[in-house]
C-alpha cells in the first residue's frame, strides 16, 4: 500500500484565488487565477521540487476556469484554453509571452465562461456559462460547430467522456448527457443540490462505475455510463468543487471545507487540511501520481508519497504550523446548533478517544480555556491539529443567529411579495464573493446578481474587523450593519436595484439608455488577426482600426473616423456571417457617437438600411449574436439628437425588422436588446411631444404596445430574462402615459398582458413587481 501523501512544494505568485490547476506532466504545471492569469510553472530543481513561473495569459477580468489539450503532431505541447467574466475563451500555446496575440479567440458566450474540456485529440474546445450555454468549438477553425442545449441555469462542470460522449453539470441539479455532434441523449437526476465536477473513472476500477461527480451536497456520486448510480463517497462537510482520478485508481477532491481528500475502496483514506477556506481546484500527475491544489489563500501547493519529493523541513513545517495557527470561525463548525464550548472534552480526549474514520473532526477544551480542533489520520492513527477556534465579531447579543448558528451579519432579501425576506447569513471571516454565490444558489437565484449581490456585502461591511462589537443597527432589524443600515429600516437589498435603493415612481421612464457591454478592443484584434490570414482587408483598413482600438477605451463617445466605421462595415457587409459578430459589435458601441451617424447616414440610406440588407438582422442564422449587436446599434444611436431623428423617421421599418424577435428571441441577450429598444422608443414618443401631433403618437404607440405585448407574452424562456421583462414592462407603463383616451382605449388588452408577464420568474423581482403595481395604477 502507498504511504500518505505529504507536502513537496508551495508555489506563490497569484494576487488572488487560484481557481484552476492542472499537472500534464511532472516538469509543467499550469493555473488560473482571479487575479485575472494563467501561469505557466517550470521545473527548475527536482528534490525538492523547485518551479518558476511565467504568465502565459493576462485577461482583463478574473478567470474562472482553464482546460489543457493533449499534445499533438500540430501542437507537440498542447493548447491551453481559459475563460472567465470576459465571456471569451481564449486559446494560448504553451511558452508564449503574455503579450503575444492568443492562438485563438473565441466570442459566444453572454456571461462568465465557467468551464472548458479539450475532447481527447484535443481538436475541439467545450465550453459552458453562466448564461446556461454549452458550446463545442473546432480549434483550428475557431467556430462553433455544435450546441449542447436544454440547460436552464448555470453550466458549472464538462467530462469529454470519449470520442462520442459529453457530460455536463448544471445548478438546476441534472448532470446531461450529450452526444459530442449536440444531440441530448439522457438526463441523470440523483444530486440533491448543485453539481460542479467530474472525473472519468478507468475500465476495471474498484468502484466499478464509468465516472464521477460531485457538488454542493457534499457526496462523490458514481455513474455507470448509462446513468445508473454505483455508489457514494462521503468524508467532505462542504460543497465539494473538483474531482480527479489518479493513476492508481484513488480517486481524490477538494472543497469548501479546507480539505484535499483521497478515496480508496469507497473510504476516505487520507485528509489533507489546508491552511485556506476554499480548496477550489485539485489534479493529478499522470507521470508522478502526485496531486496539486489550488486554493482562495492565492496558494498553489504539491503532494506526493515519493520520499525523494517531499518538502525541505522548513517548508513542511511552515505549512503544518499555517494549519496549527489557522483561525476557525466557531459558527462554521456545527450544522445544526449553536457550538458548545463548555460540552467539549479535555486534550486527554486525545489520546483517549479514536477516530471511525479518516478526516473525522474532534474539538477540545485545552486547560487555558481556548478551543482546538482536530482530525483524525487514519493512516496514522493519530489526531492532527488544525487550528483554532475563535469567535467572529463579538459574543452574545452582538452576533445573530440563523438557523442554529451565529453570525456577524444576517441580511434580509425581499424576493417575492407576500413572502418573508430571505436571509443571507455573513462572517467577517468568510469571501463576499462566497457567501453571494451560496446564498444565489441555496435559493435558486440567477447568477446574473453574484457580483452585484458580493459588492453589496463588501460594501456594507466594509471597516468591520473580527473581534470588534457590531453596532448601529437597530435591534429590531435582526440584522448588523458597519455604523448604519443604509438601505433604512424598510429598505431592504433586492436583488437588481441601484445603490440607492428603491424608492420613488417609475413611469413615465424620461431617460434613454444605451448598451455599452463586452470587450470591443479584444474584437478588434480578433477581427485584425482574421483580416491578416485571409487578407479580406487592406492595409489601410487594419491600421485604421488598430487606431480604433484605443479611441474604444472611451465608451462616451469614442469619436470614430469615416474611414474607421467604412472599414468595419465592409466586414459587415462581406464576411461570412459568423465572422461579422465582432465588426457588428464594435458598430453598436460606436454608435453613441455623432461621427457614427455622420459616416452612416451621409448618403441615401441609414444605418438600418445597412444592417437589413447586410442581413444582420436576419432570423434564425448560425449565431444570434449577429442580431444581438444589430439591435443594440439601434438601441444606442438614441443617445444623440441625430440619432433620434434618424430613430423617429425609420420607426415602421425598425419595428418590422425586429418584430420576429419579440414573439421567438433566439437568446437572453437579444431579448434584452430589443426591451431596450422598444423603452428607447417609448421614451420617444412621450417626451416634449407637440400637442398637434397626439394622433400620429397614438397610433405609433399603439403599434409599439402590440410588439412589446408579444414579447410579455412570449412563452419563450428568453424572453423571460429578467433585465427584458423590466425594460419591457418600463416600455409599455411609459405609453400608457400618453394620455387617458389612450390608456383607456388599451386597457382591456394591457390587462391581459400583465396577468401573463406576472407569472414569469423574473417578474417576482421586487423592483418587477413595484413598476408593475405603477402600471395597475395607471390603469385605474
Amino acid at each position: 500500500m502507498a504511504g500518505e501523501f505529504k507536502l513537496s512544494a508551495i508555489l506563490r505568485g497569484h494576487e488572488e484565488d487560484v481557481r484552476a490547476v492542472a499537472f500534464p506532466s511532472r516538469a509543467r504545471l499550469i493555473s488560473a487565477s482571479r487575479d485575472s492569469t494563467v501561469r505557466e510553472w517550470t521545473l527548475k530543481s527536482p528534490s525538492p521540487p523547485l518551479y518558476d513561473d511565467t504568465i502565459a495569459l493576462q485577461a482583463s477580468d478574473w478567470i474562472n476556469a482553464h482546460a489543457i489539450s493533449p499534445p499533438s503532431k500540430q501542437h507537440p505541447e498542447g493548447l491551453i484554453a481559459a475563460g472567465g467574466k470576459e465571456t471569451i475563451v481564449y486559446v494560448k500555446q504553451p511558452g508564449t509571452l503574455s503579450d503575444q496575440d492568443p492562438y485563438r479567440i473565441l466570442p459566444r458566450h453572454a456571461h462568465n465562461v465557467s468551464c472548458l474540456a479539450f475532447s481527447a485529440d484535443g481538436s475541439k474546445l467545450i465550453s459552458g456559462g453562466w448564461d446556461s450555454q454549452v458550446f463545442v468549438w473546432d480549434v483550428e477553425a475557431g467556430d462553433v460547430i455544435a450546441e449542447l442545449a436544454g440547460h436552464t441555469m448555470t453550466v458549472w462542470g464538462i467530462l469529454v467522456y470519449d470520442e462520442k460522449y459529453v457530460f455536463t453539470a448544471c445548478a438546476d441539479k441534472m448532470i446531461r448527457m450529450f452526444d459530442i455532434n449536440g444531440k441530448a441523449l439522457q438526463t441523470i437526476k440523483g444530486h440533491t443540490d448543485v453539481p460542479r465536477c467530474f472525473c472519468k473513472i478507468p475500465e476495471g476500477h474498484w468502484s466499478g462505475a464509468a465516472f464521477a461527480s460531485a457538488g454542493n451536497d457534499e457526496v462523490i456520486r458514481l455513474w455507470s455510463l448509462d446513468g445508473a448510480a454505483m455508489g457514494e463517497l462521503h468524508g467532505h462537510e462542504a460543497y465539494i468543487y473538483s474531482i480527479a482520478i489518479l493513476s492508481n485508481g484513488d480517486i481524490v477532491s477538494s472543497g469548501e471545507d479546507r480539505t484535499v481528500r483521497v478515496f480508496r475502496d469507497m473510504a476516505c483514506i487520507q485528509t489533507i487540511t489546508h491552511p485556506a477556506i476554499s480548496i477550489w481546484s485539485v489534479a493529478s500527475c499522470p507521470e508522478t501520481g502526485d496531486i496539486v491544489s489550488g486554493a482562495s489563500d492565492k496558494t498553489i501547493r504539491i503532494f506526493t508519497r515519493d520520499s525523494e519529493r517531499f518538502a525541505d523541513a522548513e517548508t513542511t513545517k511552515a505549512f503544518e504550523e499555517g494549519n496549527k495557527m489557522y483561525a476557525i470561525p466557531a459558527e462554521s463548525l456545527c450544522q445544526d446548533a449553536p457550538f458548545a464550548e463548555k460540552d467539549l472534552p479535555g486534550p486527554e480526549a486525545l489520546q483517549t478517544q479514536f477516530g471511525e474514520r479518516d478526516g473525522q473532526q474532534l474539538f477540545v477544551r485545552e486547560l487555558d480555556g481556548s478551543v482546538t480542533a482536530h482530525l483524525w489520520a487514519s493512516a496514522r492513527g493519530q489526531w492532527d491539529l488544525i487550528g483554532t477556534v475563535v469567535q467572529g465579531e463579538g459574543s452574545g447579543s452582538a452576533k445573530k443567529e440563523y438557523n442554529g448558528k451565529q453570525y456577524d451579519y444576517v441580511f434580509d432579501i425581499d424576493i417575492e411579495e407576500g413572502k418573508p425576506p430571505l436571509k443571507l447569513p455573513y462572517n467577517l471571516t468568510e469571501s463576499s464573493w462566497e457567501a453571494a454565490r451560496k446564498f444565489l444558489e441555496s435559493n435558486q437565484l440567477p447568477m446574473t446578481y453574484y457580483e452585484q449581490v458580493a459588492n453589496w456585502i463588501a460594501d456594507n461591511t466594509r471597516g468591520a474587523r473580527i473581534g470588534q462589537g457590531a453596532s448601529a443597527a437597530p435591534a429590531s432589524s435582526g440584522t448588523a450593519a458597519p455604523a448604519r443600515d443604509p438601505w433604512g429600516s424598510e429598505n431592504r437589498y433586492r436583488p437588481g436595484d441601484a445603490a440607492s435603493g428603491s424608492g420613488g415612481r417609475k413611469l413615465p421612464q424620461r431617460s434613454f439608455i444605451t448598451i455599452v457591454e463586452g470587450n470591443p478592443a479584444n474584437a478588434i484584434n480578433l477581427i485584425i488577426d482574421k483580416a491578416k490570414a485571409t487578407n479580406d482587408l487592406s492595409k489601410e483598413d487594419v491600421k485604421s482600426l488598430q487606431g480604433l482600438s484605443a479611441q474604444l477605451q472611451n465608451k462616451d463617445d469614442p469619436h470614430p473616423s469615416t474611414a474607421q466605421i467604412t472599414s468595419l462595415l465592409k466586414i459587415v457587409t462581406s464576411w461570412p456571417p459568423k465572422g461579422r459578430v465582432p465588426a457588428v459589435g464594435v458598430l453598436a458601441v460606436c454608435a453613441v457617437s455623432q461621427s457614427f451617424l455622420t459616416a452612416t447616414s451621409s448618403g441615401n440610406g441609414t444605418i438600418l438600411d445597412t444592417l437589413t440588407s447586410a442581413g444582420i438582422l436576419k432570423a434564425k442564422q448560425e449565431t444570434p449574436n449577429n442580431v444581438v449587436h444589430g439591435i443594440r446599434t439601434l438601441v444606442n444611436i438614441f443617445k444623440t439628437d441625430a440619432g433620434r431623428l434618424i430613430a423617429d423617421g425609420t420607426f415602421d421599418t425598425t419595428l418590422q425588422a425586429v418584430r420576429p424577435f419579440a414573439s421567438e428571441p433566439e437568446s437572453p441577450a437579444q431579448a434584452k436588446a430589443l426591451a431596450s429598444l422598444y423603452l428607447n422608443y417609448a421614451v420617444l414618443l412621450t417626451s416634449s411631444a407637440p400637442a398637434e401631433g397626439s394622433s400620429t403618437r397614438e397610433a405609433r404607440a399603439e403599434v409599439l404596445m402590440r410588439d412589446i405585448a408579444f414579447m410579455l407574452e412570449s412563452d419563450s424562456p428568453h424572453a423571460a430574462e429578467a433585465d427584458a421583462l423590466y425594460r419591457a414592462l418600463a416600455a409599455l407603463g411609459t405609453l400608457i402615459t400618453l394620455g387617458g383616451d389612450f390608456r383607456q382605449q388599451m386597457k382591456m388588452g394591457i390587462s391581459g398582458t400583465l396577468h401573463v408577464a406576472g407569472t414569469k420568474p423574473g417578474a417576482q423581482r421586487q423592483d418587477t413587481r413595484e413598476l408593475m403595481a405603477e402600471i395597475r395604477d395607471e390603469l385605474r
